[in-house]
């Protein structure tokens, strides 16, 4: 998980698959295809607003409709598009007179081998892996020293080539 440094801001551990980046990239390309712009809009809004630990952030709608520029009503239809698929999850809690929200940013949205059957079909996956049959993007696999590598099992991985047909990725060898 993300565990940041609350005194430099440093990033301390990141998830496998790649570097970090506060914007969950894979989500965002799923709200893309899905030609769902408001709902990418409310999510930008979320996760500028994320806390210390990187996972969490309360904006009132009010902030959520001043940054995203849309109604509050749009922006109840944007998160229940994000709760339905797997991206964030909202917990209502009372402060004072009013009720508040905290929004969860779940791992499904920066790994695109965990999201569910719904956004998983606004993917375009361009490798396969041998060992478990799982089809991924390149979020999904790194190239090692011993070829690509799946990180969900650890298999090895064929990769989608222009021609239309699936080839092993070998290991380059490097010079000194």
């Amino acid at each position: 998980m993300l565990k940041v440094n609350k005194v430099t801001g440093e990033i301390n551990s990141i998830q496998p698959g790649g570097l970090y980046a506060p914007l969950p990239i894979p989500a965002y390309q799923v709200l893309a295809r899905m030609k769902d712009h408001q709902a990418q809009r409310v999510l930008i809004s979320i996760v500028s607003h994320l806390g210390s630990n990187g996972r969490e952030s309360f904006p009132s709608y009010t902030t959520i409709s001043k940054e995203a520029g849309i109604g509050r009503n749009s922006i109840r239809k944007a998160l229940d598009i994000l709760v339905e698929y797997g991206f964030i999850k909202v917990f209502t809690f009372r402060q004072g007179k009013k009720d508040r929200n905290k929004y969860f940013i779940q791992d499904a949205a920066y790994n695109s081998g965990l999201m569910n059957k719904f956004a998983v079909n606004y993917r375009t996956f361009t490798a396969h892996c041998r060992r478990c049959g799982a089809g991924m993007d390149r979020g999904g696999y790194g190239l090692g020293p011993a070829g690509a590598t799946h990180f969900g099992c650890g298999g090895s991985v064929k990769v989608w080539v222009k021609d239309g047909k699936f080839q092993q990725v070998s290991v380059v060898s490097y010079k000194r």
